[in-house]
């Protein structure tokens, strides 16, 4: 009996943990892939081909941790926004005057400060209610805001204070009387953020599989625990399951992404001209940002892109550039469906002035560019038509970003 105990206590510390295993990508476009050892605001520490490398956080571009696409549980109905800009899909939600619990999942929680809580809207609204929806979160109120939904599909809205919320309803303080309204008849809620409300600068922006993302910083890796550790902006403590992380992106100073910004304009022109073809097509050909307008990630050859954009000729993006950049980089690229028929001319403008122009033929063809714009306030890209006139043409534009 002796002998099998000591054998299991030697079992038990000779166990090893196995450490995640993530893919790197900085902000010069190495790619990393190997081990991650300590992960914290400063500082990432990768072990690869048995060599520890520590990378700075303002090197940082993006931790992939599981390559599989977020999905947000079908019952998952409620949003909720907190007032640091990170948005939770939420099974239920059950917040006091003091407390919230945020229920993912059967065995998924997340207990937050109430003040933490922005929003929280209790069902999927019809794109006019949407609409109507957002006008009342992006203006100013006194205080907390019920918003209600009509039988007609209307969006009302009424100032008090909210002072509970459960399965069943919300306990809304008007003129000084209780009222519980059913959850059924309300599209959401917004919360006053308190005046006393601290918001510290947060590291990176952390998704999970279930579709929650996290503006996030203060980490600590818990190998035993196989979690990652970390606050909100707010200063919620989290605790994630490193099977449940999908991936953590870093928004350094010295990168602005094109999918992020908002172009000063952007214009595409059908080959065959007229009004009804324009209008019917405009929205189905418009850019589209970190996906493929043909659906699923941005592809070009074999490497996935998280971020970049998607264009059909004749598409014209122009940025107005207030801060001083000295590069841009993107990898240029026929979507894998065009071959056979995709042709395009890609033309790069800075200040009117050519930075690059050259035509695409096939989507084997790939072009890794890295482009001097120093000094440029204003920043072109057409994708024009080719051989092929516009049929079949959609250029992939992956990680395409301004470096400082």
């Amino acid at each position: 009996m002796v002998q099998i105990f000591n054998a299991l206590v030697l079992l038990a510390s000779t166990v090893v943990v196995a450490l995640p295993v993530a893919d790197i990508t900085l902000i010069d476009g190495t790619q990393l892939n190997g081990e991650v050892t300590v992960i914290s605001d400063a500082e990432v520490t990768v072990t690869v081909d048995g060599q520890a490398q520590a990378v700075a956080g303002e090197q940082l571009q993006s931790i992939v941790f599981n390559n599989n696409e977020a999905a947000i549980p079908e019952e998952n109905k409620i949003t909720v926004n907190l007032h640091d800009g990170s948005v939770l899909r939420a099974k239920s939600v059950l917040a006091t005057a003091t407390n919230a619990r945020i229920t993912i999942g059967e065995d998924l929680s997340h207990r937050l400060k109430s003040d933490s809580l922005a929003s929280v809207q209790f069902k999927v609204l019809s794109d006019q209610a949407q609409q109507d929806y957002n006008r009342i979160l992006k203006a100013d109120s006194a205080g907390d805001v019920l918003i209600v939904l009509r039988p007609s599909g209307s969006i009302d809205e009424l100032e008090g204070v909210i002072e509970r919320v459960d399965s069943e309803a919300v306990t809304f303080n008007f003129d000084g009387d209780q009222i519980p309204v059913e959850l059924s008849k309300l599209a959401g809620i917004k919360l006053l953020k308190p005046g006393s409300l601290k918001i510290s600068k947060t590291a990176c922006r952390l998704t999970d599989l279930q579709g929650n993302v996290w503006q996030a910083c203060k980490f600590n890796l818990n190998k035993e625990e196989q979690s990652l550790e970390f606050e909100t902006g707010l200063g919620d403590p989290i605790s994630l399951k490193l099977e449940r992380v999908q991936r953590l992106q870093y928004a350094s100073s010295n990168v602005v992404y094109l999918s992020d910004l908002s172009p000063e304009s952007a214009e595409w022109t059908p080959y065959l001209t007229g009004r009804l073809i324009r209008n019917r097509l405009n929205q189905l050909y418009a850019p589209v940002k970190d996906r493929s307008a043909s659906g699923g990630p941005i592809l070009i050859g074999k490497q996935e892109f998280t971020k970049g954009l998607s264009l059909r000729s004749k598409t014209v993006l122009t940025y107005r550039l207030t801060d001083g950049f000295n590069s841009l980089k993107l990898t240029a690229g026929l979507a894998a469906e065009t071959r056979g028929r995709g042709h395009i001319n890609l033309i790069i403008l800075g200040d009117n002035k050519q930075l690059f122009q050259d035509s695409i033929a096939d989507p084997s063809d790939i072009r890794q560019l890295e482009l001097d714009i120093k000094g440029v306030r204003r920043l072109s890209i057409t994708v024009d038509y080719g051989k092929n006139l516009d049929f079949g043409d959609l250029l992939h534009l992956g990680d395409a970003k301004l470096i400082k």
